[in-house]
């Protein structure tokens, strides 16, 4: 018990005193007050695991203390001290939530010390198992997060697999990486014949009239390097000052919302044809790994599905050699 802190309530002195020497034998720290509204002044400002209170004090009680502890700091145990044993004094202080109630006088502390005992390990046995609920609760959130991202990331790879042209993959494909992350903006940028330049093909949260003014060559930024770098970013929070440094003017106002960006190159047959970003995370959810992963294999399946597609194009055509098809050219 060493560790705990009780506050003695008490307007007689010498009780208080004697009540202070029996905890301090224990090794249990002792603060006193000789009234309730002193008690409740300390509680304010002083970490607090138990009150041994009377209850008969002077202007307002024990019972009153009992009361106004438990509406304000219900995690700590209060036991009080009377030489009124009444029925009626014991129903209200077990019906205000006391945890004890030891009759007077108190010549030795056998009693006083075992019924803190108990309240002690009662308060332990409470925030084990608070602490344990807690953790159950994280865990249930963390498998029904999991289980959710299982579900969306299966009806996305259900509705790219039922696409029939490019248009459809990258607008199927966009569309769940926004909504699974809640991003406000997102768009779906591929390279030109030269490979020098890329243009929107499909965006989200960007106006009609902007994405059409890039449909054919984006201002060169940081969406054309990171697609050039053929490597997955992820920005939890805000733009670091080395990538903002690279943003253009154009899409720091048009394309790439802040707090959070994530970028998914996009491949055909091991070619880098593209690239999707998606930024600006909801409230209070930075994007993480996991959200990273899922723009990875919804754009993996995006892949096989145009490569499916090149491959039924060719065999339509009666040519059994497979090639890539040009995706800028197919969408234009």
């Amino acid at each position: 018990m060493a560790e705990e802190r009780v506050l003695v309530v008490d307007h007689m002195d010498d009780r208080r005193e004697h009540l202070v020497s029996l905890l301090e034998i224990q090794g249990v720290m002792a603060i006193q007050a000789s009234s309730c509204e002193d008690g409740l002044r300390i509680l304010l400002h002083e970490p607090i695991n138990l009150i041994l209170s009377e209850t008969e004090l002077p202007r307002k009680s024990g019972i009153y203390l009992l009361q106004e502890t438990k509406k304000h700091y219900p995690e700590v145990e209060v036991i009080l001290l009377t030489h009124n044993a009444s029925s009626f004094n014991l129903l209200q202080a077990l019906r205000h939530g006391a945890y004890d109630f030891i009759i007077r006088p108190i010549d030795t502390g056998e009693i006083l010390i075992n019924t803190l005992g108990r309240a002690f390990n009662h308060q332990r046995l409470k925030l084990e198992k608070e602490k344990l609920v807690l953790e159950l609760e994280s865990k249930n959130r963390l498998l029904n997060q999991t289980l959710h991202r299982m579900q969306a990331l299966n009806d996305a790879i259900r509705s790219i697999a039922s696409c029939k042209d490019i248009q459809s993959i990258f607008t199927e494909m966009l569309s769940a990486a926004v909504g699974e992350l809640a991003a406000k903006t997102g768009f779906v940028a591929l390279f030109d014949r030269t490979g020098d330049n890329l243009g929107i093909k499909v965006s989200h949260g960007v106006s009609k009239s902007v994405s059409h003014a890039y449909a054919k060559q984006m201002p060169a930024g940081l969406s054309l390097v990171v697609a050039r770098r053929a490597k997955p970013v992820l920005v939890t929070d805000e733009m670091p000052d080395g990538l903002n440094s690279l943003s253009s003017a154009e899409e720091r106002e048009h394309l790439i919302t802040t707090p959070g960006m994530l970028s998914i190159p996009l491949r055909i047959k091991e070619r880098v044809a593209g690239v999707m970003i998606v930024s600006g995370h909801p409230q209070n959810t930075p994007f993480a790994e996991h959200d990273l992963l899922f723009m990875t294999q919804i754009a993996t399946h995006a892949q096989l599905q145009l490569e499916k597609i090149g491959l039924i194009h060719q065999l339509q055509r009666g040519n059994t050699k497979f090639s890539t098809p040009h995706l800028s050219k197919g969408l234009n």
